[in-house]
């Protein structure tokens, strides 16, 4: 094995840097993560809140690129939670699902935001919903900016379930994908309106284009993506760096799929 696929198990040492991402072929290549509790976000009655933020680099729009998922095959529709994911006209998509998978609260951003050949960090936050507490719903996030969301009304909510749905990521994604976290938290953006560049935490996240070391943000699962993984027996593992314990696996990234093209 030649050091480009070494195991990087201490990667985040002293001095944080992202020296790796993956690189999915937009056919098979996807990342498992083996269904949990903590990736999971309703009981039915009420939803909690949490975010999940990523960078991708797509090359191509011949299939909409499925950034990160928890929910079962198509027509599984009692394994649905949640999804995110690029459409072919570089929109970005959140959806929300509650236990007939019916989408309760879908978010499409304006087309053409995403463009190939161009890394980009999305954040998606939900507030979660339910009793007498008002929420402000789901915000979407591209490049430290807020782009899209929609207010849910006092007394409403998805009614997600807790389901034994994988999550994935990279399915259908051409193109690399790096630095993947979900918290269960909605990050802050310190009060923006749409169109406006966020602080608090969505500010933290970006950091001017280069990703930053999440710990202080404590995330469920953070996936670097390249750090904190190796290759054996024809199998990726990536080590959880956040405190979920959720470690992803790939049978289908090949050993070179490990690349140092990164957002810089």
């Amino acid at each position: 094995m030649s050091s480009n696929y070494r195991s990087i198990l201490n990667a985040q040492g002293s001095s944080f840097a992202s020296t790796n991402s993956f690189t999915f072929d937009g056919n098979d290549d996807f990342v498992e993560v083996a269904d949990n509790s903590n990736l999971s976000f309703g009981n039915g009655s009420t939803d909690s809140p949490f975010s999940i933020s990523c960078w991708v680099n797509v090359s191509n729009f011949t299939n909409s690129h499925i950034l990160f998922k928890k929910r079962g095959p198509s027509g599984a529709f009692y394994n649905w939670e949640y999804d995110t994911y690029i459409s072919n006209d570089g929109a970005i998509h959140f959806r929300l699902f509650d236990l007939a998978s019916v989408v309760r609260v879908g978010r499409k951003t304006n087309t053409g935001l995403i463009t190939t050949n161009t890394w980009n960090n999305i954040v998606f936050t939900y507030d979660g919903q339910g009793g007498s507490t008002a929420y402000n719903g789901i915000k979407i996030y591209l490049n430290g900016i807020r782009v899209d969301s929609v207010n849910l009304s006092n007394n409403t909510y998805v009614a997600m379930h807790n389901l034994s749905s994988s999550v994935e990521i990279g399915e259908n994604t051409a193109g690399n994908i790096d630095e993947v976290s979900l918290f269960n938290t909605a990050l802050t953006d310190g009060g923006v309106s749409v169109g406006q560049p966020a602080g608090g935490q969505i500010a933290e996240v970006y950091n001017s284009g280069v990703p930053n070391d999440l710990t202080s943000l404590s995330p469920v699962s953070w996936w670097r993506m390249g750090e904190a993984a190796n290759y054996a027996g024809g199998e990726w593992t990536l080590v959880d760096q956040g405190s979920g314990g959720n470690n992803g696996s790939s049978l289908t990234l090949p050993p070179e799929a490990i690349s140092t093209d990164v957002p810089t």
